[in-house]
Formats: structure tokens, sequence, C-alpha cells
């Protein structure tokens, strides 16, 4: 028996969740930093000169390497690439409008447009795909809008959709290979699909390296589901062939860029954010103090910041009981701890500054498969957690997503007491310190732009670049840091779960 297929309902409820998302993740835009902006410095890199060089853009941010006497940015560039399309014309449009490209404002409007379109639209990809997977699987309706909303703004993919950032891109191809895997059931399976799936997870690859190892586990659930059909080693090869020309531009890149096809950045960026005793200059034992501080801590604890994931676990027990399903299971499983052990074994594993442990994010949307297998009165438990999970996450988008890495408790600290009072207290440990008299505001307080690796360091306090280097979309009406801006997106916000819930409810 093949897969049902989707109902038109269906069809309209997941197209609501990626607007509603996508609403949501434009309505910010939580200004720059060190890894944003130097994704930004390579997209402007490629269109403006044609090169991966950063030669003379690198003052913007300290997330550098160097090889062959010039400057490029220590990141997997998928992200960068994917910017580069939206930028290509946005540059083309202002230079024949005879506008400066180059000065600060400029700069922070093109960073938000390339967010958007980078990290924006794969972001709201997550929770429709989810919902369609849920409905392929046979999970009610309700159950299945339900997890997808409070997976979209209840977790930290809303924080890092407004950043120009690889985590919730990567996530969202990787995310999306998996979906569009063929079920055991499935035949005969379409070859598009089959290459699709591997184009999707190669270019996860290409966006984040941490998203190699998952193109193992995906090949592994294709043998798993066409064994009993007879055709994995056809549908694994069709997915290879997928795969095979974004991993490939990524060998270009690290042969241009660190001088050798399977050389990353890791072996040329600076000498600051290695460690010399530890595996490829990053990587020791996972640490204890690590691994609760992307778990459960105040710090940086996914969990912490998203407690509704917590019911994942509930879910994997309640998973379906065949061997199949069991399997597969445990493959997920597997990759989602092998994330967490690599984070906690990390040198760097705190992330700088931001809320949760960014680099988790590429495990929420199989957390999220986890969740849809809740039964009974765990079910109304998970709403629960989840408008707490909405709470803390519409905080911190809404103040800044990107709390200094030296705050401990970020939540308490600083997003709680700027949201509510517009300041928070002196003695907060903040990088760098002098900023505590400089962000304030109920809303959008990063003040640093995309051109620059700290506050002011090229547009002074009092400036419209600086009051504008990050923002929401209300503040042009309401103000700049008025809690009042945040009104339209909340009416936005309520308005569309409720439509979301009452059709899924009818169906």
């Amino acid at each position: 028996m093949a897969t049902p297929a989707l109902s038109l309902v269906d069809r309209q409820i997941s197209v609501r969740l990626f607007l509603l998302s996508f609403v949501c993740y434009s309505y910010f835009y939580a200004g720059g930093g060190w890894n944003q902006n130097a994704q930004f410095d390579l997209t402007r890199a490629i269109v403006e000169r044609h090169t991966f060089a950063l030669d003379g853009l690198q003052r913007s941010s300290g997330d550098i390497s160097t090889w062959g006497g010039h400057t490029y940015a220590n990141k997997s560039p998928g992200a960068s690439f994917l910017a580069a399309a939206p930028y290509a014309l946005l540059y083309a449009a202002e230079r024949a409008a005879g506008t400066d490209p180059d000065t600060s404002i400029v700069k922070t409007f093109n960073c938000y447009v390339c967010t958007l379109v980078t990290c924006g639209l794969t972001g709201a990809l997550i929770p429709m795909l989810l919902f369609r997977l849920a409905r392929r699987r046979q999970v009610e309706p309700l159950w299945a809008a339900a997890v997808s909303l409070l997976l979209a703004l209840g977790t930290q993919l809303w924080a890092y959709s407004t950043v120009l950032m690889a985590h919730v891109p990567s996530a969202a191809f990787l995310f999306l290979g998996f979906a569009l895997l063929p079920e055991t059931n499935d035949h005969p399976v379409s070859p598009r699909r089959l290459v699709g799936a591997g184009l999707a997870a190669g270019t996860s690859a290409l966006t984040n390296y941490l998203c190699v190892p998952a193109l193992g586990v995906l090949a592994l659930l294709a043998i798993l589901r066409r064994r009993r059909t007879g055709d994995s080693a056809h549908a694994v090869g069709l997915c290879a062939l997928g795969a095979l020309p974004p991993l490939l531009a990524l060998a270009v890149y690290q042969k241009i860029t660190c001088g050798g096809f399977f050389r990353t950045p890791i072996d040329t960026m600076d000498a600051r954010f290695v460690s010399k005793q530890a595996l490829l200059g990053i990587l020791r034992l996972p640490q204890w103090d690590a691994l609760w501080g992307i778990t459960f801590s105040p710090y940086r604890g996914l969990f912490y910041f998203a407690p509704v994931l917590l019911t994942a676990i509930a879910g994997a027990l309640f998973w379906n009981r065949s061997r199949r399903a069991i399997a597969e299971l445990r493959l997920i499983t597997l990759l989602i701890a092998f994330w967490i052990l690599f984070n906690a074994g990390f040198n760097g594993w705190e992330g700088g500054f931001g809320i949760g442990s960014r680099y988790l994010v590429i495990a929420i949307p199989f957390l999220g498969l986890m969740i849809l297998e809740v039964r009974g009165g765990l079910r109304r438990l998970a709403v629960a957690i989840g408008a707490l999970s909405i709470f803390f996450n519409f905080a911190a988008v809404a103040v800044d997503p990107q709390p200094s890495g030296s705050i401990p408790r970020p939540m308490e600290q600083y997003i709680l007491p700027l949201l509510f009072t517009g300041h928070f207290s002196s003695r907060v440990p903040i990088t760098p310190p002098w900023s505590a008299a400089t962000f304030t505001g109920h809303t959008s307080v990063n003040r640093v732009a995309a051109d620059e690796p700290a506050p002011f360091v090229t547009a002074p306090p009092d400036g419209a670049a600086s009051e504008w280097a990050s923002f929401n979309l209300g503040e042009p009406f309401f103000g700049p840091g008025h809690a009042t801006s945040l009104l339209p997106i909340v009416l936005i916000m309520i308005a569309g779960s409720v439509a979301i819930v009452r059709q899924a409810s009818a169906g």
C-alpha cells in the first residue's frame, strides 16, 4: 500500500504554517556579530569582487582564516552562497539607482534581506515539512499542526532565522533530504525525488560541516526503507548523484581557500580558536560542564530555552514498535547523540553570543519528529510546556537573541529585564562592559552593525546606523526600542495560530 497522498486541506494547512512562520521570522532582524558578518562579507566578496577572499572586508569580524596571503571566512560557505543571489540583485539595483551599497545603513538593509531569503525562507520550510511528514504518517491533523507550530515559534529556529548564520538553512536542507526519502511502501519511486533528497542533504553539508555525518545516516535510512522492495542500491545511487554537485562545490571552495580539497578552514583559522592539545585543534573528550551547558543550563541549554523539546523523550518511548521504525529511531537518535557529544567536546561549545546551543539547531526538526509520537494526556502537557517555550523564544528574538557570552543567565539577567523595563542591571557581566549603558530599550537592543566587529566601531552610539543595527518591522511606526512595536506580530501570531488550529480541527 502506497503512502496516502495529502488532502487539499492538508496542503492548505502546510502552506499556512509556512506563511505564518515566514512572517514571524521576517518581522525581526537581530543585527550584526562576528559569525553573520563573516558570512555576509563572503557574500559581498563573491558578488562585488568575484572572489572568495575577504581582503579589506575582514575588519567587520574576527571569524577569519588566512591562506596564501589572503583572508577568508572560517565558515562553511553554503549560507554565503545562498545569499549571493538576492545580494546580486540588491547590489545591481542600488548601483543603478545611485545608492552607495557601502554605507553602514545600506549594508544593514542588504544583510537583512539576505538573512530573510537565506534563513527566514528556509526556516519556514521546517514546520511545513514536519506537518506534511506527520500527515503522510497518518498523525492526526490537529496534533500535527500543534507540534509544527510549537517547533516554529517555541524553539531556537525563530532566533536563528533572524541572523545570517548556517544553522537554520542547514537544518532545513537536511530535513528536506529526510522528507524526500521514499517510505518503505512507496513503489514505484520517483528518481527525481531521490536525486532531490541527495541534493538537499548535500547542500546541508555545504552549509554546515556538522551535517556531513548525516549523509551516511540518510543513506542507511534509504537502504532500510527500500530493502523490502529490492531497489535500495538504486535509491542510494540516485541520492549520491544528487549530493555530488554541492559536495564538489565544497571541495573546490576548500582547495581555493584552504589549500586542499579536504582541508577545512579549521586548519587555517585564527590561532585564538585553536587548542594545541585538541584533535584537529578543536575537539577533546566531551566535558560534563559543556554537556550540562548545552542541554539544561540557563546559560546555553537547548532544553532550557525550549523546554517543549523535552517531550521528544516521551515521543521516542511511544515510537512505532515495528522493526523498521525502531531501526529508524535508533539512527535518528544516534545522529542527535553525535551532535550533542561533538558540541560537548568542542573547544568553543558555548557558541559565542547566542541563546541555547546554536550547534544543536540542526537537531530540532528531528526532535519534532519524536514529539509527533506523544500520546494521550502527555499531549496537553506538551502544549502547556510549549506555551512557556513560545514565550521564552519570543522574548529572546524580540530583545536580542545574541546575549553576551559573559552573561551566565541571559534570560533572567538580560532578556526579560530589557523586555519589561527597557534596561538591565549594571552588575550583569556583559562584553564589552560599557555596553550596558547603550544596550537599552524593550526590543532590538543589539547595536552591532553588519560592518563592525563590536558596537560603535564604525557608527556612533547616537547615529541611525547604530540605532537600526537591529530592528523589528513595527519600530518604524512605533519608535525604535518601543514595546508597542511588538503588538502587530503578537496579533499575527495569535490570529494565524488560531486559524491553523481551527482548520486542522475541522479536518
